[in-house]
């Protein structure tokens, strides 16, 4: 082998298509467009998947239909016949499983299943166990242990995220809350015995002050001249006794004597 013998590999390198170089090359004229129509245009932009205007592949080809639960977990299958490769004795861990290349990834878990035979004595950990692999485990005079995994944590919903969490209270606020509401109570209970206690008074009764008769006395003299009989003091109105001074009202358009 020389080097000017090297050659690529055939099929992967193509000789460019030459087209417009008139019509003896054969891609002449119409340049492989054909005459007229959509595919002859030079603003032609179909896309790759486009059958001439039927439902193309990529929209009859069924897709996410159904439900599809997203928190599935997936777990790594293991078969009983797969652990025939460890030592009599031994422990097999996740860790022992992905490097012997058993499996290529833990997921969710492991689940061992009793497909096959198991003629070792093993001490098995893995997450999950059918039932028919824990008896032939068993069977061999081994043991399948399982492994605990914690609950995922997940992100809390919206709804209880709006809600905001009851403050706790200090022992030392409890006491002093509970101390307040003892001496409201009490108080309110005291001012209650003292309203029930106390009697009504009475109503004052109606009697004409000193000033009144007076201001009385000094309007009828002003008004006629001589000294009319003033009323009794059982027929005054009560408005008189409401206002303790009643000043007389000057009276427009006479001269004073």
């Amino acid at each position: 082998m020389k080097l000017h013998e090297i050659q690529p590999p055939p099929g992967s390198h193509h000789a460019r298509k030459r087209v417009g170089r008139g019509p003896g090359s054969g891609h002449g004229k119409t340049s492989t467009r054909g005459q007229k129509g959509q595919g002859a245009r030079t603003s032609v932009n179909l896309p790759k998947t486009f059958e001439g205007g039927q439902t193309r592949l990529t929209m009859r080809t069924p897709k996410l239909r159904g439900f599809h639960n997203k928190w599935r977990k997936r777990f790594a299958v293991l078969n009983l016949t797969r652990l025939n490769r460890f030592q009599d004795g031994a422990d097999v861990l996740p860790e022992s499983l992905l490097e012997a290349g058993i499996i290529k990834d833990v997921g969710a878990g492991i689940k061992v299943l009793g497909t096959g035979d198991l003629n070792r004595r093993l001490t098995i950990h893995a997450h999950r166990f059918s039932s028919e692999a824990r008896r032939k485990i068993e069977a061999a005079g081994g043991t399948a242990a399982i492994i605990e995994v914690p609950p995922p944590i997940r992100e809390k919903t919206k709804r209880a995220k709006n809600q905001p969490k009851p403050a706790i209270p200090a022992p030392a606020e409890k006491a002093e809350k509970a101390e307040k509401a003892e001496k409201t109570g009490k108080a309110e209970k005291a001012g209650k015995a003292e309203k029930a206690e106390k009697p009504e008074p009475a109503e004052p009764a109606v009697e004409a002050s000193a000033p009144a008769k007076a201001a009385r006395k000094d309007r009828q003299k002003t008004s006629g001249g001589e000294a009319q009989p003033a009323p009794a003091d059982d027929a005054q109105p009560a408005a008189d006794a409401s206002s303790p001074t009643d000043s007389p009202k000057p009276q427009k358009g006479k001269k004073k004597g």
